[in-house]
């Protein structure tokens, strides 16, 4: 994972301000559009226009949002590659973008080739619950479960390529272990899904609890801060299992470094915001804000990740 994650922010805010040339320049002198390939409401939706009002007050130019949603965001993603590399579209991904590579077998665009990194704005960790009417309710249970009945034990997820089924995928191939993976439309039908007993455990968010009680592990090398007690999966004998919900931004490939590096400066700048920056780490959303360079590096191996676990394991289900 990125070294600054979990709030540390280090290279966040040792690192502002970074073209100070730039900023005298003429970029940018118009409007910015970012395209969220995803619906209002949702999740990079409500990030990124929580940071609008300071990303236009850093630019100096107004920044809209523009949702342009489907269920796999290849159209939204597409309008942006296609988009002239001169810092006006710009991409608000989440983890499909970095998972599509390994599930979709065709896409309108190379994931690596077509665009260009510009920081990573925030991960959230995944939490492994238990159900009120799970039978398991401890790692070392469920994984014996699984190993007596291969595939009879299920989690849910919150759908085909989200952080939570791949996080459910990364476990079971660490653990040694198959299940039967669960997919929900969204985090609403998920949760009655284990109220219900339909499901009896499932991969969320942090903020998505029921009780601690109910916590069975964190799909992170490192615990979450504001869940101490909760141990991570390789605490508990099944290391290297490290998979968060993400957000990034990008640009098309051949937009100038200084360009990238004025808006880096700028999310920046909003994560780091007094009203921003402790009101996302309160609903477990931890600001990253990392360099143009070392984004678009961390982009390369989580794609290259999913692809190489793709060529044994079906992730289209």
């Amino acid at each position: 994972m990125i070294v600054t994650r979990r709030g540390a922010m280090g290279g966040l805010v040792g690192m502002g301000l970074s073209t100070p040339a730039l900023a005298q320049g003429t970029y940018p002198s118009r409007t910015i559009r970012i395209i969220v390939p995803r619906a209002a409401g949702g999740g990079t939706d409500v990030l990124i226009r929580q940071l609008v009002p300071v990303l236009s007050a850093q630019l100096g130019q107004t920044v809209v949002v523009d949702n342009r949603a489907d269920m796999t965001t290849v159209v939204g993603t597409e309008i942006v590659a296609r988009s002239e590399p001169d810092g006006y579209t710009i991409l608000a991904a989440d983890n499909t973008f970095y998972f599509n590579p390994a599930i979709q077998k065709r896409l309108p665009y190379d994931t690596l080739k077509d665009f260009a990194g510009v920081t990573m704005l925030a991960d959230s960790p995944v939490v492994l619950m238990a159900g009120p009417k799970a039978a398991t309710k401890t790692l070392p249970d469920l994984i014996a479960a699984a190993k007596r009945d291969p595939g009879g034990v299920a989690y849910g997820s919150g759908g085909v390529g989200a952080s939570t089924h791949f996080a459910g995928v990364l476990f079971c191939l660490k653990a040694g272990i198959e299940m039967t993976h669960v997919p929900y439309r969204s985090t609403g039908p998920l949760m009655s899904g284990l109220l219900a007993g339909d499901i009896g455990v499932m991969f969320n968010g942090p903020r998505a609890l029921l009780s601690n009680e109910q916590l069975i592990g964190l799909a992170t090398t490192a615990r979450d801060p504001s869940l101490p007690n909760v141990k991570t999966f390789g605490e508990q004998g099944v290391p290297g299992v490290d998979v968060s919900s993400i957000w990034g931004i990008h640009v098309p490939a051949a937009t100038p470094m200084p360009i990238r590096l004025r808006l880096r400066d700028a999310f920046a700048a909003a994560l780091n915001d007094p009203s921003i920056g402790p009101a996302l780490r309160d609903r477990g959303v931890y600001p990253i804000g990392d360099t143009p360079e070392a984004h678009q590096a961390r982009t390369a191996e989580i794609v290259e990740q999913w692809v190489q676990i793709s060529r044994t394991i079906d992730l289209s289900k």
